[in-house]
């Protein structure tokens, strides 16, 4: 590995200490990780890199090392992450220490706020915010692979080399449309989001769940609330065990013996795990579950014609504070505003203030007053 004072590999109990010292008093920590997943249900944590103005760091998270001291120095209060494209990431983290940084700056979100593209990758906004091209992309390597090649440490470090540079310039473009209060409630939201996906939302995004008649959704939930015991236990990714076409399939169908399961299933894992799947069939008739899926199940689909009207109103207004569309409201954001249960982020804040002005009459909910001015949202 190289080393230097600013290419650091750190993997021994000495360099990670003289890593913590080095980030002490550093107001702003540009942070990425990179994990591997592809065969467990849980990610599996390889590296950390760091930077500050000072310092660029790797962490090797397989030393035989303890991150303690490195995780106290991130978490502490008075520090603030800088990620792009943060949420992987915080679920990484999260799953290995549940906990997620006191502060947040992504700066995929400051720069779509700014007028990038929404989903600009970190290789377009250094390009367009500082000039610099990356080079060769290493996004697919494996990083558990020791010793990792240098051609990909350095990959791994110019995820965060560049980072803190190119928020300060994605920071003054935002101060300068007065709009940092919009990535700081954007940021907050980020944060209060759950970061690992609870079985309920697992199932909501089932494509053609609402297809199936009550009983079939009921049967749907119960089936991926078992997947996800029974891949977490076995540490497996939950396709692995059942696809969700797979899984849509049995909730459609309701079998109710072994041979029924083996039309659906391998032979082999229908013997091993048919009885309970068999019992999460069973279970659809739960009058906990039936609840839930009557207040959850079967939503209203919006007017399709008032629905194309917002979309209008919302492209106008976003062309106006240049923008992209999606950043000010998201169709299913518009769906349920059509419908008329506005999500939070809707109802209050910047975008409530900017749809405001736009749309025609206020929102349900809202609690902001009008604004007329594209520039002042």
């Amino acid at each position: 590995m190289t080393d230097s004072s600013e290419l650091n590999w750190v993997a021994t109990e000495a360099a990670l200490d003289a890593l913590v010292t080095a980030l002490d008093g550093a107001p702003l920590l540009a942070v990425d990780t990179e994990f591997i997943r592809e065969k467990t249900y849980y990610p599996k944590l390889c590296l950390i890199q760091i930077a500050t103005d000072g310092v660029t760091a790797c962490v090797d998270c397989l030393a035989p090392v303890d991150l303690a001291p490195l995780f106290a120095k991130m978490f502490d209060p008075a520090s603030t992450w800088v990620l792009h494209s943060a949420r992987q990431d915080l679920e990484v983290i999260w799953q290995l220490t549940q906990h997620l940084p006191p502060r947040l700056i992504d700066t995929q979100v400051a720069a779509a706020l700014a007028g990038f593209p929404p989903q600009v990758g970190l290789e377009g906004l250094l390009k367009r915010a500082l000039g610099i091209e990356l080079g060769e992309s290493y996004a697919r390597t494996d990083w558990s692979r020791r010793p990792l090649p240098d051609a990909a440490f350095r990959y791994a470090l110019d995820d965060v080399r560049y980072l803190l540079p190119a928020w300060r310039q994605v920071e003054g473009q935002l101060a300068a449309l007065g709009r940092l209060s919009w990535l700081e409630e954007d940021s907050r939201r980020l944060l209060d989001e759950p970061p690992v996906a609870d079985p309920l939302a697992i199932w909501s995004r089932l494509k053609g769940l609402y297809a199936l008649p009550l009983r079939g959704q009921c049967a749907a939930l119960s089936l991926v609330r078992w997947r996800e015991t029974a891949a977490q236990r076995a540490d497996r990714p939950r396709r692995w065990l059942l696809a969700d076409e797979t899984l849509l399939a049995l909730a459609a169908s309701l079998p109710s013996t072994q041979d029924e399961l083996g039309k659906f299933l391998p032979a082999k894992f229908a013997a091993r795990a048919g009885r309970e799947l068999l019992a999460a069939l069973a279970a659809r008739s739960d009058p906990e579950i039936e609840a839930i899926v009557r207040e959850r199940g079967n939503p209203q689909a919006p007017d399709k014609a008032r629905l194309k009207a917002l979309q209008e109103d919302v492209r106008q207004r976003a062309a106006a504070l240049g923008i992209e569309p999606e950043i000010l409201a998201t169709r299913r954001d518009l769906a349920a505003l059509e419908l008329g249960a506005p999500p939070e982020h809707l109802r209050k804040g910047w975008r409530a203030q900017a749809l405001e002005s736009g749309l025609r009459g206020p929102l349900p909910g809202s609690n902001t007053g009008r604004v007329t001015d594209p520039t002042s949202a």
